[in-house]
Formats: C-alpha cells, structure tokens, sequence
C-alpha cells in the first residue's frame, strides 16, 4: 500500500535512459527524498523489473553502479510484482 508520493521530472537525458536505468532513478530519487525513512525501517520494493541482478552486475554502466553503492545502505527488499486477476 503506498503511503507516499514522490514526483520527479525528467530531464532531456533522463528522459532518453532504458526503462530499467528509469526505475532505479525513481529508487534512488525516492530513497534521497525519505532518507531518515529508509534509514529507519526495512522497504520492500515490488517491481516487474530485474533490478537487483541489474544493480548487482559487475558489468553495469557508470551511473548504475554509483546509485548501487548509493542504495546499499538502506535494508531493501526487492519484491516481484504480482499479477492480479479481475
């Protein structure tokens, strides 16, 4: 259940990274916005990406690897994203 809003423009090159480069921004902008949050509790993260095996990659682009150091701190969970029928 979301308890949150975080909203972020893109700039003109965000707005050209993959879908998942896009998803770790929008994790790393949230975990500098909710800092003593992230600090304080465990998070669960529920995704449809591969985005633990992509930030964990030894072969991951510069920027990749400096928002995995940068979100190593915080006790994340990530969460496969479930299907709901109707």
């Amino acid at each position: 259940m979301p308890i949150y809003y975080v909203s972020k423009v893109l700039n003109g090159a965000e707005g050209h990274y993959t879908p998942i480069e896009k998803m770790a921004l929008a994790l790393v902008v949230t975990a500098r916005r909710l800092r003593p949050y992230f600090l304080s509790y465990p998070i669960g993260v529920k995704m449809n990406m591969p985005l633990k095996q992509t930030l964990g990659k030894p072969n991951t682009s510069g920027r990749l690897v400096k928002w995995a150091v940068e979100l190593s701190e915080y006790n994340i969970s990530y969460l496969p994203r479930t299907t709901t029928k109707a």
